[in-house]
């Protein structure tokens, strides 16, 4: 019972949560200080009341329209809203952290997620992958791999080292030898964060869904453009999904296709 009523309150926070996440991304577009400054409608700039900005109600009850000029407000930031709560609920039915350490890494979990989502969102708008969202994610990788030594020593993680070590110089070459042209900085820090968090097998996952699904995508978006050379495709927001893939699913995933083998 209690845990149901734990997750509904975490949802609630997740949804909350990407409000903030919605209004960050759109100040780092900008060039503003999250902190500073009163939220503005992007059509009129009039500054919005509480009962304006109260996540996925108001835009129902707006009908998607702002309550002073009657622009159109865009169904990303419900759908963002939404999509964080929903994430948070179901990391936490499906990882069920337990003891003290357990919860540690489910909160830097969440943490990472509040900026894997805020990257997500850029990219996917902008085609760009901030270092303010990507090297706190990081940092937060390292302290998860940290906590995982305190409990099961170095040498328990030195194949996720491996993993982590591999993925990383492999992007970095395609990187490099593209010139920039397959994929961004960003994307190395995104695969460094995966690796940080997944173990080998999950990892693998993890990136097989990620070229799968991006496949998939690239493949609609080309058959719906006139100009197909023209078209480019953010890459990091698959990285994350695939990341979420593999955390989830992904030693599962591998360990039945291992043992279909």
């Amino acid at each position: 019972m209690y845990d149901y009523i734990f997750m509904v309150v975490l949802v609630f926070y997740g949804i909350v949560l990407g409000s903030f996440i919605n209004a960050w991304v759109w100040r780092t577009h900008k060039g503003l200080s999250i902190a500073r400054g009163r939220s503005k409608c992007p059509s009129c700039k009039h500054t919005l009341a509480w009962y304006d900005l109260v996540p996925v109600m108001s835009y129902i009850v707006l009908r998607g329209k702002c309550r002073y000029c009657v622009g159109r407000i865009s169904y990303q930031y419900p759908l963002v809203e939404a999509s964080t709560g929903l994430l948070f609920g179901l990391l936490y039915w499906s990882l069920v952290p337990v003891g003290l350490y357990g919860w540690v890494q489910f909160v830097i979990l969440l943490m990472a997620s509040v900026l894997l989502v805020a990257g997500f969102v850029y990219d996917a708008l902008y085609m760009e992958l901030p270092e303010k969202y990507m090297l706190p994610a990081i940092t937060l990788g390292i302290l998860s791999l940290g906590l995982k030594a305190l409990q099961g020593g170095w040498d328990s993680l030195l194949p996720q080292l491996a993993g982590l070590a591999v993925i990383v110089l492999a992007y970095t070459a395609l990187w490099y030898f593209s010139r920039g042209k397959w994929l961004g900085a960003g994307d190395i820090r995104l695969v460094a964060i995966m690796g940080l968090f997944l173990e080998p097998k999950a990892l693998v996952v993890g990136i097989f869904a990620t070229y799968i699904l991006g496949a998939i995508y690239g493949l609609f978006v080309l058959s719906k453009s006139i100009n197909k050379r023209g078209v480019k495709v953010p890459f990091g927001p698959f990285l994350i999904i695939g990341f979420y893939i593999g955390l989830l699913y992904g030693l599962a995933l591998a360990d039945w296709y291992l043992g279909y083998l």
